[in-house]
């Protein structure tokens, strides 16, 4: 494994915000946890993106409700349950080239997070007149999945 695109993933509390610190020959770029910023992991720039955009949509709500943002412990805890469910698949599931074609198919990351109330996309949302991404059909295998 190369150190390319690795980050050091830091959390500002008070304000529920995100900052990939890059870390370049296994130096960070800036001093962790300084000014405010809370280190959540040392990772791959992908990865936190990934990750970031789900709790976005955790945070917006938040926001919404008018509660303050998530601790960074909390947002530690959820960072755990993430890599458990990354790595567990990345483990166990076999990808097929059919259910690759299937997620292209059908995946449109846009309007997932859209659906899941990612603030950022609220425009897509409403231009596009999404439903939200928990007013599905359980029984049906695509409105389930995607």
């Amino acid at each position: 494994m190369t150190m390319e695109n690795f980050i050091i993933l830091e959390y500002y509390e008070s304000k529920g915000h995100w900052h990939f610190n890059p870390v370049i020959n296994r130096r960070p770029k800036k001093e962790p946890d300084t000014n405010g910023w809370e280190s959540i992991a040392f990772t791959e720039e992908e990865k936190a993106s990934i990750f970031t955009y789900m709790m976005d949509c955790k945070l917006h709500r938040r926001e919404a409700m008018k509660q303050p943002p998530y601790t960074a412990e909390y947002i530690r805890k959820e960072w755990k349950l993430f890599c458990y469910m990354f790595n567990r698949i990345i483990k166990s599931y076999k990808v097929t080239p059919g259910m690759k074609e299937l997620v292209d198919k059908n995946f449109n990351d846009v309007e997932a997070l859209a659906r899941l109330g990612h603030g950022g996309f609220a425009d897509e949302k409403e231009d596009k007149e999404l439903s939200w991404a928990w007013e599905y059909n359980p029984l049906d295998f695509i409105d389930s999945n995607f």
